[in-house]
């Protein structure tokens, strides 16, 4: 009898300890020890539709988004949350509006509120087809509130994309002009009422566009804004869609010309849609608009890292 009231009892302890593992584990656990590229979430991946996420604080919610259909420019914004190891079905997100597109949700570190891009019109739009602007909404565990304006009012007629955000709350963004013709990189700051200020151009990517005559798309900067990971085009596949993904560091009080990254991050196919963890840990994108990779950051910016040539 006692025999087996010690083997239930160590079953028992086994199955609690199991739990409060599951308990304690997040999204991220999984890739702790990594130092190589891993494959993320495959059960959310989907074959070409495959966009950008952001995590939650305790990393245990991906917030992202799909397009509606495979010729239909129109997206809907998901939340998919981590239990007992694996990534739920994602559901739409309880804000989504079918008459508009939502896209690019980002958390905002320890606000209980998300900054997302949509073509809802914003207050001051005139036009017939308003483009992609800056939205936040509020999240309470009864769930959200209504959306907001957030700006820029100067850049409202742009197609604003692909935000990041530094610790200091600067939102770091991608702007296309109404006719498609140009793209220009931006950074808004974050002010003391917590409201952001007009953009500023981030000069560095624009200059580069200028001066090397690269194609450069998105970009995600890192939480203290000591790097940067950027989309770039290369020479040779212009008239595709393929980029590469590009490293280039803060130092001496100017960025680092953009370096091809290593370690089998890039290939023939389009690496893109950088996201960079909120705790500096991971590098997340996408690769061929069709599945999640993450790679370990000390890998990138310790004193071991592997890059190729730079960007002529």
């Amino acid at each position: 009898m006692g025999k087996r009231i010690g083997i239930a009892i160590c079953i028992f302890g086994f199955l609690a300890a199991s739990c409060s593992n599951y308990k304690s584990a997040n999204g991220l656990t999984q890739y702790e020890n990594i130092d190589s590229l891993a494959i993320f979430a495959p059960e959310l991946a989907m074959e070409r539709n495959t966009y950008k996420g952001s995590f939650s604080d305790d990393y245990n919610t991906f917030f992202f988004f799909r397009k509606k259909t495979k010729d239909q420019e129109k997206y809907i914004p998901y939340q998919s949350t981590f239990e007992k190891g694996q990534w739920n079905v994602p559901k739409v997100a309880e804000y989504y509006d079918e008459d508009y597109s939502f896209t690019y949700q980002l958390n905002v570190p320890k606000e209980n509120k998300l900054i997302f891009l949509s073509n809802m019109r914003t207050k001051n739009d005139t036009t017939n087809r308003p483009n992609y602007n800056f939205w936040s909404i509020k999240r309470s565990d009864s769930g959200y509130g209504w959306p907001q304006e957030l700006g820029p009012k100067t850049l409202m007629y742009n197609y604003n994309s692909q935000p990041s955000m530094a610790k200091t709350g600067t939102i770091f963004f991608t702007s296309d002009t109404p006719d498609w013709a140009h793209t220009y990189s931006y950074k808004m700051e974050l002010l003391d009422n917590d409201k952001y200020d007009e953009p500023k151009p981030f000069e560095p990517i624009n200059r580069w566009r200028s001066q090397l005559g690269l194609t450069i798309y998105e970009f995600a900067m890192g939480p203290n804004e000591d790097y940067l990971i950027v989309c770039i085009k290369e020479e040779s596949k212009k008239g595709t869609l393929n980029t590469d993904l590009y490293i280039s560091y803060f130092k001496n009080d100017d960025w680092t010309r953009p370096k091809k990254l290593n370690y089998g991050i890039n290939t023939a196919e389009t690496e893109n849609f950088p996201v960079i963890t909120a705790d500096g840990k991971y590098l997340i994108f996408t690769r061929a608009f069709s599945r999640f990779y993450i790679f370990p950051i000390n890998v990138l910016t310790g004193t071991d890292i592997s890059i190729e040539e730079s960007a002529s």
